[in-house]
């Protein structure tokens, strides 16, 4: 009869170890699924509520629109560079032009000087009517009235008038102007854009969970905790069968 109650003690005892140990799987096995979940979640937001969802991805949407916009601000910042490098190649033309037509309205001159001043007067204005015509970005010519860069009266200029090549400068100057005030104009929308995209992403970024490598770190963390608390609670079952069996012999 003795033997009998020790082995039903026994039994019991190990039953509920063994319930215990299965308890403690089945509890890290629900985290580690849990985890595992969030890991492979594209997106995860703190809490569940779906007021919480609606601003991330209001936040989400504000940062994409700010993102195509900074892309927008970065090419038309590219187009209008391009444009000011021509615009300062042909203004550069014009001083060339109008020292031309100061020397060729010398009176003291000769047809044969002015033959070659001719000449050397029709050779930059073609080469400046050449820059104009080839300035383009994603094929459209930027020196045009569709983008209000209008390069005009090029053709119309004159060795004999300088009024004209000084009224064709300011133009230059007036364009170039222009030009650079895109320029900044563009550069100040990224700069802003970007500084509000930081301030939204740290936002953003407070109602994320934790980071990748802290939740695998944490599945890490509950598998010792579980090794540790199986191999303690073995121990213990031994210790108390040895218990039970001393006291029940």
């Amino acid at each position: 009869m003795n033997v009998s109650l020790n082995e039903e003690h026994l039994m019991n005892v190990s039953s509920s170890s063994n319930t215990q140990v299965l308890n403690l799987i089945t509890q890290n096995k629900s985290q580690t699924d849990m985890m595992l979940e969030k890991i492979n979640a594209t997106k995860e937001i703190n809490g569940t509520d779906g007021a919480t969802l609606v601003v991330s991805n209001t936040l989400a949407s504000q940062m994409a629109a700010l993102s195509q916009g900074v892309q927008n601000s970065n090419e038309t910042v590219s187009m209008y560079q391009i444009a000011d490098a021509s615009v300062q190649a042909i203004q550069a033309g014009t001083d060339k032009l109008n020292d031309l037509s100061v020397r060729y309205n010398n009176a003291t001159l000769g047809s044969e000087q002015k033959t070659s001043l001719q000449k050397e007067f029709t050779d930059v204005s073609t080469a400046m009517q050449d820059i104009a015509n080839q300035t383009t970005y994603n094929g459209q010519n930027l020196l045009s009235s569709n983008y209000g860069l209008d390069v005009s009266g090029l053709s119309d200029l004159k060795i004999s008038d300088q009024a004209g090549i000084a009224s064709f400068r300011d133009n230059m100057s007036a364009l170039s102007s222009t030009i650079s005030s895109q320029i900044n104009s563009a550069s100040s929308s990224i700069s802003s854009s970007l500084t509000t995209m930081t301030n939204l992403s740290s936002a953003n970024s407070q109602m994320s969970e934790t980071p990748l490598d802290q939740k695998i770190a944490a599945i890490n963390n509950d598998q010792i905790k579980l090794t540790s608390s199986v191999l303690t609670q073995i121990h213990q079952n031994s210790m108390m069968q040895q218990n039970i069996s001393a006291l029940l012999v």
